[in-house]
């Protein structure tokens, strides 16, 4: 499974348990193959406030968890992979306000040594930002770590 469906599929699990009831919802197999728009199951953000984020956590090269104060999660899918992002990187962020909006700038942080100032690899972009359940990160970590085959491609 590749990381747009992935995300997919987090979503959508967020989706039904917040949707329920709506008698009008896209199907499963919809949002996976795109055809539902996200307007229908995602409550993406442009900003989040700069000064409510604790620390944010790299999951993988497409993916950044934002842990805010009070246990609030919000993960940021990047369009494409970002060069050298991994769970182990450090990140700085490129903006001049108190928020971190949609088309901001991550950049991944390479410690060269003591007394060395540090290398900065390439400007990435960060799209909007998705609210996300402890359940659904695991779910995605999960996923990250021991891909499957989509439905449609088993055999």
């Amino acid at each position: 499974m590749n990381s747009r469906r992935a995300l997919a599929v987090v979503c959508l699990l967020g989706w039904m348990a917040a949707s329920a009831a709506t008698t009008d919802a896209p199907t499963a197999d919809a949002i996976l193959k795109g055809e539902a728009p996200a307007i229908d199951y995602s409550q993406a953000v442009k900003c989040i406030a700069s000064y409510k984020i604790e620390r944010t956590e790299p999951l993988s090269s497409g993916y950044i968890l934002f842990h805010l104060h009070g246990d609030v999660l919000w993960l940021s899918q990047l369009r494409i992979p970002c060069p050298g992002l991994s769970p182990n990187s450090q990140l700085s962020f490129d903006q001049d306000r108190n928020r971190l909006c949609e088309w901001d700038t991550v950049r991944v942080v390479y410690d060269n040594g003591i007394g060395i100032e540090p290398r900065l690899g390439p400007r990435c972009s960060l799209p909007k930002f998705e609210p996300v359940s402890p359940e659904q990160v695991e779910m995605l970590r999960l996923q990250i770590k021991k891909p499957t085959l989509a439905p449609e491609a088993r055999p």
